[in-house]
Protein backbone atom coordinates (compact mmCIF):
# COMPACT_ATOMS: atom_id res chain seq x y z
CA UNK A 1 0.00 0.00 0.00
CA UNK A 2 0.92 3.66 -0.99
CA UNK A 3 1.31 5.50 2.17
CA UNK A 4 -0.24 9.10 1.95
CA UNK A 5 3.15 10.61 3.11
CA UNK A 6 4.86 10.33 -0.43
CA UNK A 7 8.16 12.03 1.39
CA UNK A 8 8.20 8.91 3.15
CA UNK A 9 9.21 6.57 0.26
CA UNK A 10 12.61 5.47 -0.41
CA UNK A 11 14.15 3.42 -3.02
CA UNK A 12 14.00 0.57 -1.06
CA UNK A 13 10.19 0.91 -0.07
CA UNK A 14 9.88 1.22 -4.12
CA UNK A 15 11.63 -2.05 -5.18
CA UNK A 16 9.56 -3.67 -2.43
CA UNK A 17 6.35 -2.21 -3.56
CA UNK A 18 6.89 -2.71 -7.35
CA UNK A 19 8.61 -6.22 -7.50
CA UNK A 20 6.16 -7.66 -4.48
CA UNK A 21 3.34 -6.57 -7.10
CA UNK A 22 1.85 -4.06 -4.67
CA UNK A 23 2.28 -1.24 -6.88
CA UNK A 24 0.07 -1.61 -10.18
CA UNK A 25 -1.86 0.42 -12.61
CA UNK A 26 -4.99 1.10 -11.56
CA UNK A 27 -7.54 3.93 -11.32
CA UNK A 28 -5.47 5.87 -8.90
CA UNK A 29 -2.20 4.68 -9.79
CA UNK A 30 -0.13 5.47 -13.15
CA UNK A 31 3.27 3.65 -14.09
CA UNK A 32 5.67 5.29 -16.91
CA UNK A 33 9.26 4.29 -18.08
CA UNK A 34 9.66 7.86 -18.88
CA UNK A 35 7.43 10.76 -20.09
CA UNK A 36 5.69 10.62 -23.76
CA UNK A 37 8.08 12.06 -26.23
CA UNK A 38 7.10 13.69 -28.94
CA UNK A 39 8.57 13.66 -32.22
CA UNK A 40 11.69 15.35 -31.79
CA UNK A 41 12.40 13.39 -28.87
CA UNK A 42 10.98 15.86 -26.50
CA UNK A 43 8.78 15.61 -23.44
CA UNK A 44 4.87 15.74 -25.01
CA UNK A 45 3.41 18.49 -23.04
CA UNK A 46 -0.21 17.83 -23.79
CA UNK A 47 -0.28 14.03 -23.33
CA UNK A 48 1.07 15.22 -19.28
CA UNK A 49 -1.07 17.61 -19.07
CA UNK A 50 -4.10 14.88 -20.12
CA UNK A 51 -2.86 12.06 -17.47
CA UNK A 52 -3.02 14.94 -14.75
CA UNK A 53 -5.86 16.15 -15.02
CA UNK A 54 -7.79 12.87 -16.04
CA UNK A 55 -6.28 11.99 -12.42
CA UNK A 56 -7.77 15.32 -10.49
CA UNK A 57 -11.16 14.86 -12.66
CA UNK A 58 -11.47 11.22 -11.02
CA UNK A 59 -9.90 10.66 -7.53
CA UNK A 60 -6.60 11.39 -5.87
CA UNK A 61 -3.92 9.53 -8.44
CA UNK A 62 -0.04 8.61 -7.86
CA UNK A 63 2.28 8.85 -11.11
CA UNK A 64 5.30 7.51 -10.95
CA UNK A 65 7.97 8.10 -13.26
CA UNK A 66 11.22 5.65 -14.08
CA UNK A 67 9.32 2.69 -13.73
CA UNK A 68 9.50 -0.23 -16.78
CA UNK A 69 6.54 -2.35 -16.17
CA UNK A 70 7.15 -4.11 -19.20
CA UNK A 71 10.59 -5.14 -18.39
CA UNK A 72 9.88 -5.53 -14.58
CA UNK A 73 13.11 -2.89 -14.18
CA UNK A 74 13.33 0.42 -12.22
CA UNK A 75 14.87 2.62 -14.42
CA UNK A 76 14.76 6.35 -13.33
CA UNK A 77 14.49 8.93 -15.41
CA UNK A 78 16.48 12.02 -15.74
CA UNK A 79 15.91 14.83 -13.80
CA UNK A 80 16.84 17.34 -16.09
CA UNK A 81 15.58 18.35 -19.99
CA UNK A 82 18.39 20.42 -21.31
CA UNK A 83 19.00 23.71 -18.64
CA UNK A 84 15.14 23.11 -17.03
CA UNK A 85 14.93 20.72 -13.80
CA UNK A 86 12.03 18.25 -14.16
CA UNK A 87 10.20 20.07 -11.50
CA UNK A 88 10.00 23.54 -13.12
CA UNK A 89 9.12 21.45 -16.18
CA UNK A 90 5.73 20.10 -14.32
CA UNK A 91 5.12 23.69 -12.85
CA UNK A 92 5.70 25.33 -16.27
CA UNK A 93 3.09 22.49 -18.48
CA UNK A 94 0.54 22.29 -15.89
CA UNK A 95 0.46 26.28 -15.47
CA UNK A 96 0.29 26.85 -19.25
CA UNK A 97 -1.82 24.12 -20.04
CA UNK A 98 -4.37 23.42 -17.47
CA UNK A 99 -7.24 26.19 -16.66
CA UNK A 100 -7.21 25.92 -12.92
CA UNK A 101 -4.90 25.78 -10.21
CA UNK A 102 -3.48 22.23 -9.63
CA UNK A 103 -2.87 20.90 -6.10
CA UNK A 104 0.54 18.33 -6.36
CA UNK A 105 3.40 17.30 -4.32
CA UNK A 106 6.69 16.07 -5.88
CA UNK A 107 8.97 13.41 -4.47
CA UNK A 108 12.31 12.77 -6.52
CA UNK A 109 14.06 9.26 -5.44
CA UNK A 110 17.55 8.54 -6.15
CA UNK A 111 17.94 5.02 -7.92
CA UNK A 112 21.15 3.79 -5.45
CA UNK A 113 23.45 6.70 -5.41
CA UNK A 114 23.32 8.30 -9.08
CA UNK A 115 21.62 11.45 -8.65
CA UNK A 116 21.49 12.00 -12.14
CA UNK A 117 17.93 9.48 -12.69
CA UNK A 118 15.63 9.25 -10.22
CA UNK A 119 12.10 8.13 -9.61
CA UNK A 120 9.73 10.65 -9.79
CA UNK A 121 6.60 10.34 -7.31
CA UNK A 122 3.77 12.96 -8.69
CA UNK A 123 0.88 13.05 -5.94
CA UNK A 124 -2.29 14.46 -7.19
CA UNK A 125 -5.19 15.22 -4.90
CA UNK A 126 -8.52 14.99 -5.49
CA UNK A 127 -10.02 17.87 -7.75
CA UNK A 128 -11.92 20.36 -5.53
CA UNK A 129 -12.92 22.76 -8.70
CA UNK A 130 -14.17 19.97 -11.23
CA UNK A 131 -13.82 19.78 -14.31
CA UNK A 132 -10.14 20.82 -14.79
CA UNK A 133 -9.27 21.67 -18.82
CA UNK A 134 -6.75 21.32 -20.41
CA UNK A 135 -6.17 24.02 -22.77
CA UNK A 136 -4.53 23.43 -26.41
CA UNK A 137 -5.24 25.72 -29.52
CA UNK A 138 -7.46 27.74 -27.76
CA UNK A 139 -9.33 24.62 -27.31
CA UNK A 140 -10.83 23.53 -23.80
CA UNK A 141 -10.61 19.59 -23.66
CA UNK A 142 -11.96 17.51 -20.22
CA UNK A 143 -10.49 14.22 -19.71
CA UNK A 144 -11.19 11.63 -17.43
CA UNK A 145 -9.84 8.12 -16.10
CA UNK A 146 -11.20 5.31 -16.09
CA UNK A 147 -9.51 1.84 -14.77
CA UNK A 148 -5.98 2.36 -16.06
CA UNK A 149 -6.53 4.54 -19.32
CA UNK A 150 -7.29 7.85 -19.96
CA UNK A 151 -10.66 8.77 -22.41
CA UNK A 152 -11.96 12.28 -23.45
CA UNK A 153 -14.53 13.21 -20.59
CA UNK A 154 -18.13 12.78 -22.23
CA UNK A 155 -20.88 15.65 -22.41
CA UNK A 156 -22.52 13.28 -19.22
CA UNK A 157 -19.06 13.42 -17.76
CA UNK A 158 -18.30 16.99 -17.79
CA UNK A 159 -22.31 17.76 -16.44
CA UNK A 160 -21.43 14.99 -13.54
CA UNK A 161 -18.60 16.73 -12.59
CA UNK A 162 -20.07 20.33 -12.17
CA UNK A 163 -23.14 18.75 -10.31
CA UNK A 164 -21.21 17.02 -7.95
CA UNK A 165 -19.19 20.32 -7.56
CA UNK A 166 -22.04 21.96 -6.97
CA UNK A 167 -24.04 19.74 -4.45
CA UNK A 168 -20.34 19.22 -2.69
CA UNK A 169 -20.32 23.09 -2.31
CA UNK A 170 -24.14 23.07 -0.79
CA UNK A 171 -23.41 20.53 1.25
CA UNK A 172 -20.18 21.73 3.07
CA UNK A 173 -21.81 25.77 3.17
CA UNK A 174 -23.95 26.31 6.18
CA UNK A 175 -27.55 27.29 4.72
CA UNK A 176 -27.43 30.51 6.63
CA UNK A 177 -24.17 32.10 7.73
CA UNK A 178 -22.24 35.00 8.01
CA UNK A 179 -18.91 36.12 9.03
CA UNK A 180 -17.10 39.22 9.82
CA UNK A 181 -13.85 40.84 10.93
CA UNK A 182 -13.23 43.53 12.92
CA UNK A 183 -13.64 44.48 16.65
CA UNK A 184 -17.18 44.83 18.03
CA UNK A 185 -19.07 43.50 15.28
CA UNK A 186 -22.66 43.10 16.12
CA UNK A 187 -24.78 42.54 12.87
CA UNK A 188 -28.39 41.86 12.63
CA UNK A 189 -29.72 39.74 9.31
CA UNK A 190 -32.97 38.67 8.06
CA UNK A 191 -33.15 35.65 5.71
CA UNK A 192 -36.77 34.33 4.60
CA UNK A 193 -37.62 35.01 7.88
CA UNK A 194 -35.19 33.75 10.03
CA UNK A 195 -33.27 35.84 12.27
CA UNK A 196 -29.54 34.97 12.29
CA UNK A 197 -26.81 36.93 14.18
CA UNK A 198 -23.30 37.56 12.82
CA UNK A 199 -20.15 36.32 14.28
CA UNK A 200 -17.19 37.91 14.76
CA UNK A 201 -14.44 34.97 13.62
CA UNK A 202 -10.57 34.95 14.12
CA UNK A 203 -8.49 32.55 11.93
CA UNK A 204 -5.11 31.63 14.07
CA UNK A 205 -2.69 30.31 11.44
CA UNK A 206 0.51 28.62 13.11
CA UNK A 207 4.07 29.08 11.13
CA UNK A 208 7.11 27.61 12.63
CA UNK A 209 9.48 29.89 11.54
CA UNK A 210 12.99 29.91 12.45
CA UNK A 211 15.13 33.02 12.07
CA UNK A 212 18.23 31.55 11.79
CA UNK A 213 17.16 28.98 9.30
CA UNK A 214 14.64 30.58 7.09
CA UNK A 215 14.90 33.50 4.37
CA UNK A 216 15.00 37.10 6.20
CA UNK A 217 12.14 39.89 5.93
CA UNK A 218 14.83 41.49 3.54
CA UNK A 219 14.98 38.46 1.36
CA UNK A 220 11.42 37.87 0.92
CA UNK A 221 10.83 40.98 0.17
CA UNK A 222 13.27 40.94 -2.46
CA UNK A 223 11.22 37.69 -3.70
CA UNK A 224 7.95 39.16 -3.89
CA UNK A 225 9.45 41.99 -6.06
CA UNK A 226 10.22 39.56 -8.37
CA UNK A 227 7.00 38.12 -8.47
CA UNK A 228 5.66 41.63 -8.60
CA UNK A 229 7.85 42.32 -11.35
CA UNK A 230 6.25 39.09 -13.20
CA UNK A 231 2.21 39.83 -12.99
CA UNK A 232 3.46 43.75 -14.37
CA UNK A 233 4.98 41.71 -17.34
CA UNK A 234 1.95 40.10 -17.92
CA UNK A 235 -0.29 43.52 -17.05
CA UNK A 236 1.78 45.35 -19.32
CA UNK A 237 0.76 42.64 -22.47
CA UNK A 238 -2.50 43.32 -21.47
CA UNK A 239 -3.33 39.57 -20.38
CA UNK A 240 -5.35 40.26 -17.79
CA UNK A 241 -8.83 41.09 -18.16
CA UNK A 242 -9.62 41.91 -14.98
CA UNK A 243 -8.94 41.88 -11.54
CA UNK A 244 -9.60 38.42 -10.78
CA UNK A 245 -7.83 37.00 -13.46
CA UNK A 246 -4.71 39.22 -11.69
CA UNK A 247 -5.58 37.38 -8.96
CA UNK A 248 -5.52 33.90 -10.56
CA UNK A 249 -2.17 34.37 -11.82
CA UNK A 250 -0.74 35.87 -8.59
CA UNK A 251 -1.61 32.41 -7.08
CA UNK A 252 -0.82 30.94 -9.82
CA UNK A 253 2.85 31.94 -9.50
CA UNK A 254 3.14 31.79 -5.98
CA UNK A 255 2.25 28.29 -6.31
CA UNK A 256 4.92 27.65 -8.95
CA UNK A 257 7.70 28.97 -6.59
CA UNK A 258 6.01 27.12 -3.25
CA UNK A 259 5.95 23.65 -5.61
CA UNK A 260 9.37 24.41 -6.84
CA UNK A 261 11.06 24.18 -2.98
CA UNK A 262 8.27 22.13 -1.26
CA UNK A 263 7.63 24.69 0.85
CA UNK A 264 3.86 25.64 1.91
CA UNK A 265 4.80 29.44 2.40
CA UNK A 266 7.66 31.52 0.35
CA UNK A 267 8.62 32.41 3.59
CA UNK A 268 9.87 29.15 4.80
CA UNK A 269 12.46 29.10 2.33
CA UNK A 270 15.77 28.36 3.86
CA UNK A 271 18.37 30.33 3.81
CA UNK A 272 20.46 28.30 1.61
CA UNK A 273 17.34 27.98 -0.97
CA UNK A 274 17.60 32.12 -1.76
CA UNK A 275 20.15 32.22 -4.09
CA UNK A 276 18.85 29.74 -5.75
CA UNK A 277 15.18 31.09 -5.99
CA UNK A 278 16.15 34.47 -7.19
CA UNK A 279 18.32 32.58 -10.25
CA UNK A 280 15.03 30.96 -10.99
CA UNK A 281 12.92 33.37 -10.83
CA UNK A 282 14.98 35.72 -12.67
CA UNK A 283 15.57 32.77 -15.35
CA UNK A 284 12.17 32.41 -15.72
CA UNK A 285 11.53 36.30 -16.08
CA UNK A 286 14.21 35.78 -18.80
CA UNK A 287 12.80 32.26 -20.81
CA UNK A 288 9.18 32.69 -20.08
CA UNK A 289 7.92 35.83 -18.93
CA UNK A 290 9.66 38.51 -21.42
CA UNK A 291 8.73 37.08 -24.54
CA UNK A 292 5.31 37.81 -23.77
CA UNK A 293 5.75 40.94 -22.93
CA UNK A 294 8.17 41.18 -26.40
CA UNK A 295 5.07 40.01 -28.20
CA UNK A 296 2.08 41.53 -27.27
CA UNK A 297 3.82 45.17 -25.96
CA UNK A 298 7.59 45.85 -27.67
CA UNK A 299 8.30 49.25 -26.94
CA UNK A 300 7.34 48.13 -22.79
CA UNK A 301 9.52 45.16 -23.39
CA UNK A 302 12.12 47.19 -24.90
CA UNK A 303 12.43 49.59 -22.09
CA UNK A 304 12.31 46.80 -19.63
CA UNK A 305 15.27 45.34 -21.51
CA UNK A 306 17.23 48.77 -21.36
CA UNK A 307 16.58 49.24 -17.66
CA UNK A 308 17.96 45.78 -16.79
CA UNK A 309 20.70 46.12 -18.92
CA UNK A 310 22.10 48.96 -17.64
CA UNK A 311 21.31 48.02 -13.98
CA UNK A 312 23.05 44.50 -14.61
CA UNK A 313 26.45 46.09 -16.09
CA UNK A 314 26.45 48.49 -14.05
CA UNK A 315 25.98 46.49 -10.98
CA UNK A 316 27.83 43.58 -11.44
CA UNK A 317 29.65 43.52 -14.36
CA UNK A 318 31.44 47.28 -13.30
CA UNK A 319 30.90 48.50 -16.82
CA UNK A 320 29.78 52.15 -17.66
CA UNK A 321 27.79 52.65 -20.76
CA UNK A 322 30.66 53.25 -23.21
CA UNK A 323 32.66 49.99 -21.74
CA UNK A 324 28.87 48.35 -22.24
CA UNK A 325 28.33 49.56 -25.86
CA UNK A 326 32.19 47.84 -26.51
CA UNK A 327 31.28 44.71 -25.29
CA UNK A 328 28.54 44.21 -27.11
CA UNK A 329 29.57 45.29 -30.38
CA UNK A 330 32.63 42.96 -29.21
CA UNK A 331 30.17 39.53 -27.89
CA UNK A 332 27.60 40.27 -30.66
CA UNK A 333 30.17 40.56 -33.17
CA UNK A 334 28.78 43.66 -34.51
CA UNK A 335 30.01 44.71 -37.98
CA UNK A 336 29.49 48.50 -36.74
CA UNK A 337 29.76 49.63 -32.97
CA UNK A 338 26.98 50.83 -30.91
CA UNK A 339 26.14 54.32 -29.02
CA UNK A 340 23.02 53.23 -27.72
CA UNK A 341 21.41 49.75 -27.07
CA UNK A 342 18.57 51.23 -29.15
CA UNK A 343 20.94 50.86 -32.23
CA UNK A 344 20.38 47.26 -31.28
CA UNK A 345 17.79 44.72 -32.56
CA UNK A 346 15.25 42.70 -30.56
CA UNK A 347 16.96 39.60 -31.44
CA UNK A 348 20.63 41.24 -30.23
CA UNK A 349 18.92 42.84 -26.93
CA UNK A 350 17.60 39.52 -26.07
CA UNK A 351 21.50 37.88 -26.78
CA UNK A 352 22.81 40.72 -24.70
CA UNK A 353 20.60 40.25 -21.29
CA UNK A 354 21.55 36.63 -21.77
CA UNK A 355 25.02 37.56 -22.09
CA UNK A 356 24.86 39.36 -19.01
CA UNK A 357 22.69 37.85 -16.62
CA UNK A 358 24.53 34.50 -17.72
CA UNK A 359 27.12 35.37 -15.10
Amino acid sequence: MIPQDIYSLSFKDINELFYRKTLIESQTIEIKRHLSLDKNGKPENREFAKDVTAMANAEVGVIFLGIDEKEQEICGVDVRFGNQKIEDWISNVLNDLVDKTLSYQIHQIPVNDDDARKVIVLNIAKGTDKPYYVIVEKKSLAYVRKGSSVFAAKLSDIAAMYKAHDKLSASTSPRIKQHARGKNIQQIGQNFGKIITTKKIQHVTEVVYDKDAHITDQQAKLIKDKVDEIVEIYESAGKFKDSATKGKFYATTWSGIKNRFSVTKYTLLQKHQFDECMQWLQSQIAAKHRPVLRKHNNPVWKRDMYASIYAKSRNDWNMDKDDLYEFASSRLKLKNPISSLKDLSDVNLKKLYGLLFSK
